[in-house]
Parts: structure tokens; sequence; C-alpha cells
């Protein structure tokens, strides 16, 4: 779990730092907005995410461990696009 949570949080900071340069877009919230808000919303939803969710669906091992840090880090990735549809 603790390898799970590093490398979602490493992708999070990525992503909230590297996404608006590759779209050249402005950052609406400053770079910290841009890299702490996904950073949150990846770390807590990987969390619900591989102690609710994967158990239910019956993923074990390394698939569960992939599809958990993935899903996660996209949906940091959507979490930018959603912040700059409601600030513009």
């Amino acid at each position: 779990m603790v390898a799970l949570l590093l490398i979602v949080l490493v992708g999070s900071i990525l992503v909230g730092w590297l996404v608006p340069m590759a779209f050249k877009s402005e950052r609406p919230y400053g770079i910290a907005g841009d890299i702490i808000i996904p950073t949150i919303v990846g770390v807590l939803y990987a969390f619900i995410i591989y102690q609710y969710i994967v158990p239910m669906v019956g993923l074990t091992g390394w698939l569960a461990f992939i599809g958990t840090a993935a899903e996660s880090i996209a949906m940091a990735a959507l979490t930018l696009w959603i912040l700059r549809k409601i600030k513009s």
C-alpha cells in the first residue's frame, strides 16, 4: 500500500506540474494549486479504490496495483481539466 501511495503521489505531482505545460494553458490557481489539488485527489482516490472497489471486483496482485495507480493518476489529470472548466 505504501508503494502504491508513493507512485500515485509522484504521478499526481508530475501531472499537476507537466499537464499545463503540455497543453500550454495558463494556471488559474497558480502552480501550487495545480500541484496540490490533483495530488490530494489522486491519493484519496487511490486509497478508496484500493481499499473498497478493487476487493469487490476481485482484482489481485499486480493488476490491482497498476490499475489503481493508473486510474488515480488519470483522475488527477481529469481534476485539472474540471478546475479549468469551472474557472473559465
